[in-house]
């Protein structure tokens, strides 16, 4: 009996890897990794990702959706506080601990350049800086104490561990938020440019000279606002559809024209809801499976809006999710 392939030929090309520019609607078969795929343009939407060995929420994380570290926050089961995760995209895996304790300081950085600053690893200031290096962990320039409580909600933005921003933050007790902002350069801290308001929390990414903010339990009205950064002044962009005022830790990525914050709030409907961001307005984007709110992490100084989030409560979560944002993409095709 005659087959189309017999008449036709084999019309699928057969590769060992994928094409560097394929158009909408080409497929192709990759011989490495035994997958039918093809181009499609899609919607905005998050999906499963992988699962950490244990719950956390308050840590600080880092990288892109394919290379990733999350590390610290507390840590359930085993109340620890001080373990981290590397992610492939597929799956989480142990690495080396962080020297001290962490728990909702700032955090930046790819997956081999990773930085955690100012967290509450126990009672008192945080102070500490840890720089990452995909293996190891090692102590970094001590970042200025807020006040005399403990630091925290602090955010952490750059592109490198040599130019990265800490942005606003309160202490433990906690005093008034504050409009701090202050440069590390890979070996110390210093003195920045203010934000126009006080920030806690606040979603935050992009390099230091084009770093954008918004949301977060800071200053009067901050939950709905936004700011951009341009390496020495701070300005007023889009407002916020949907109030997010516990963005902790960090729940925002992609560059200045192309942002989403994901998480914020515990309440329904909101609670799912992620707002998106094109440089000059923001709009609702997807909506997660889950709320997120205190705690869940998400990729940070990645340079796109494709990411993860991933732990965070309620309640104790060790659960990923996988930001696609619409537009043209690359996906495997299968019979379900």
């Amino acid at each position: 009996m005659a087959t189309y392939i017999n008449i036709n030929g084999n019309n699928i090309p057969i590769t060992a890897s994928d094409p560097s520019n394929p158009i909408i609607g080409e497929i192709w078969y990759n011989t490495t990794t035994n997958l039918l795929k093809g181009r499609v343009n899609m919607t905005a939407a998050f999906s499963t990702g992988g699962t950490v060995p244990q719950a956390i929420q308050g840590g600080g994380s880092g990288g892109t959706q394919t290379a990733a570290w999350a590390a610290g926050g507390l840590q359930y089961p085993g109340d620890t506080k001080n373990k981290t995760w590397t992610y492939n995209g597929t799956s989480w895996t142990a690495g080396n601990n962080i020297p001290a304790n962490y728990f909702i300081g700032g955090s930046t950085g790819p997956d081999s350049a990773g930085l955690l600053f100012d967290g509450i690893g126990s009672y008192g200031p945080g102070t500490a800086t840890y720089e990452w290096d995909g293996t190891n962990w090692t102590a970094g320039g001590a970042i200025p104490a807020i006040g005399p409580g403990g630091n925290s909600y602090a955010t952490g933005s750059g592109a490198s561990q040599t130019a990265a921003i800490a942005i606003g933050g309160i202490g433990d007790p906690p005093p008034a938020r504050v409009t701090r902002v202050i440069d590390y350069n890979g070996t110390s801290w210093s003195a920045g440019d203010d934000t126009p308001l006080t920030t806690a929390g606040t979603a935050a990414d992009g390099p230091t000279g084009a770093t954008w903010i918004g949301g977060g339990d800071g200053g009067p009205g901050m939950s709905t606002k936004s700011f951009e950064y341009n390496g020495s002044s701070w300005t007023a962009s889009g407002t916020i559809g949907t109030a997010l005022p516990q963005g902790i830790q960090c729940q925002g990525w992609g560059p200045q024209t192309s942002a989403i914050i994901a998480g914020g709030t515990s309440s329904a409907p909101t609670a799912t809801i992620s707002q998106t961001y094109d440089g000059t307005s923001w709009a609702t984007g997807a909506s997660m499976s889950q709320t997120r709110v205190n705690g869940a992490m998400s990729t940070q100084s990645a340079g796109t809006q494709t990411g993860f989030v991933v732990g965070g409560y309620p309640p104790a979560l060790d659960m990923t999710e996988e930001y696609q944002a619409a537009g043209p993409t690359t996906v495997s095709i299968t019979s379900s």
